[in-house]
């Protein structure tokens, strides 16, 4: 008979379950930060490598459910050139992922999200140029962090589209939209270093159903929830997992 809790331990299943669903509201609710507060979580119990082995087909998925009304919206003129530029870097961030010592990608991964966290509580922009170099160059660098990091949607990439003089829906259009690419080219990379085992993908057909729920409740909040209070409560979670990383 198949023993399941030989391959995941009740512990790890009921605080992954948790996590995802947390992160899976805020992704819902804000189209993006969901893979920041829940990579952190899942590095602790799993190790960086495994971890965004287990988010990254989980944020596919959640996004599956609100991509097509996305797609709409998107601005290509916007996106294209930050694809491109993330396809380049995306293999290089998860070189240096897949090579460095685990407890070293642990304060990488922690401080970076923290800085971020920092950067967007004070109000920080991108307040440069807004073409297709800006744009290629936006991608380089969110495709490199996502890659190293594993972080779906990097932060960079969003303060670079949350600068743009557009509509709210087609700002988050686009980030969910690059974002769901730039995880497909993760998965591809990862599979090429024969990341996915069978405790992996039994994580991933479990989680997945949580975060998708999330994701729901999280975009039926973004209808009836103060935006203030629920930013609050974002960061909050975002700085408490950035100080656990860098301190275990």
């Amino acid at each position: 008979m198949f023993d399941f809790f030989s391959i995941v331990t009740p512990t790890e299943l009921l605080i992954s379950a948790f996590i995802l669903f947390i992160s899976g509201t805020i992704q819902g609710y804000s189209g993006f930060g969901g893979g920041t507060v829940s990579v952190p979580i899942l590095v602790i119990l799993f190790g960086p490598v495994t971890a965004v082995g287990i988010i990254t087909p989980i944020y596919i998925f959640g996004a599956a459910t609100i991509l097509p009304n996305a797609l709409r919206s998107v601005d290509w003129k916007e996106v294209l050139p930050v694809m491109l530029g993330g396809s380049l870097s995306i293999f290089v961030g998860l070189s240096v992922l897949i090579n460095t010592d685990p407890n070293i990608m642990k304060k990488v991964m922690g401080l970076f999200i923290l800085l971020t966290t920092l950067v967007m509580i004070f109000g920080g922009v991108y307040k440069g140029p807004r073409n297709i170099f800006a744009g290629f160059l936006a991608g380089l660098a969110t495709g490199g962090v996502t890659g190293g990091t594993g972080i779906p949607g990097a932060p960079i990439m969003v303060m670079y589209y949350l600068a743009a003089r557009i509509a709210p829906t087609i700002q988050r259009a686009n980030i969910l939209t690059t974002g769901t690419i730039f995880s497909l080219f993760v998965i591809i990379g990862l599979a090429q270093n024969d990341i996915y085992n069978h405790k992996t993908i039994l994580l991933i057909l479990i989680l997945s159903p949580v975060f998708m729920v999330a994701t729901r409740l999280g975009q039926y909040l973004f209808r009836v929830a103060p935006i203030n209070w629920f930013k609050r409560v974002a960061y909050s979670l975002l700085i408490f997992a950035g100080l656990v990383l860098i301190a275990v």
